[in-house]
């Protein structure tokens, strides 16, 4: 009975591990050994690996499917990846100069790249691209063809809401509140976080004087990925008991489980 028992369980692993294989996306490895052209012009050592990864996989995904969401995302990656090269090739190596240069190749490679995306989709009128050259590049042209969508089906996505949000910060706060509450609403499981919606609004509710809120939002934002966030940062700004801290980090577990899943259900209500 148990040798026919772990062979089918050893022929159930196999079978599992060949539909993971098929299914799942590749690897970092995978991608640069099939399509060494994704890789090449990247640093090659340890610095900014996270940004280097994410990038590659980006590269992929358009590689796969050259949609203006993908191009959006890929100009995200890259800008993410050159700004961290340009400090990393700011460090000297004193062993191997080498190590140095192939640093500031990368970054100057990242910025080629950034251009000539910049360059290819200055006339897009999809609205990310829209509000990319608005944010980055100062056109107040997409400005006002991106305002001009608001309220139609178009922008309703979370990084629409959040471009929308990022206008009316300085106008309206109620609002932009509520932009950026849609947004994570609007998230789907296995759906691409941006940790720059809860980041937001921890910059919003600081500016309200909400500091519980600013606190656990915090705790959303770093376990979401966000660069220029700690965990503990927030506890020179907000203070309260170890108790306290500890019930604000279980709701910001809680919210970022539900952000995932997509079940977050969370709506703004002024302190005021």
């Amino acid at each position: 009975m148990l040798k026919p028992m772990l062979k089918r369980i050893a022929i159930t692993s196999a079978v599992v591990a060949l539909v993971g294989c098929v299914e799942g996306k590749p690897t970092v490895r995978e991608i640069c050994q099939s399509n060494p052209a994704m890789c090449s012009d990247l640093n090659d050592d340890n610095w900014c690996n996270s940004e280097r990864r994410q990038l590659i996989f980006s590269r992929y995904e358009r590689h796969q499917k050259d949609t203006s969401e993908n191009q959006y995302f890929l100009m995200r990656d890259l800008q993410e990846y050159a700004q961290c090269m340009e400090l990393a090739s700011t460090i000297e190596h004193k062993k191997l100069k080498q190590k140095q240069s192939n640093r500031i190749e990368a970054y100057i490679n990242s910025q080629k790249n950034i251009k000539k995306l910049a360059d290819k989709t200055a006339s897009s009128d999809h609205p990310l691209w829209l509000y990319w050259h608005w944010s980055n590049r100062g056109n107040d042209q997409a400005l006002q063809k991106l305002l001009s969508l608001e309220g139609t089906p178009q922008m309703e996505t979370p990084e629409l809401k959040l471009a929308l949000a990022t206008y009316y910060t300085k106008q309206d706060s109620q609002k932009t509140f509520e932009l950026l509450y849609s947004a994570l609403r609007l998230y789907t499981p296995g759906e691409r976080i941006n940790p720059e919606i809860p980041s937001t609004l921890v910059s919003m509710y600081l500016k309200e004087g909400n500091g519980s809120q600013a606190y656990i939002w915090s705790q959303v934002a770093w376990q979401l990925g966000q660069d220029n966030l700690e965990k503990n940062s927030m506890k020179n700004i907000v203070n309260a008991s170890e108790e306290q801290y500890e019930q604000w980090d279980e709701q910001a577990e809680d919210i970022v489980e539900k952000i995932k899943e997509g079940n977050f259900r969370g709506d703004y209500s002024s302190s005021s």
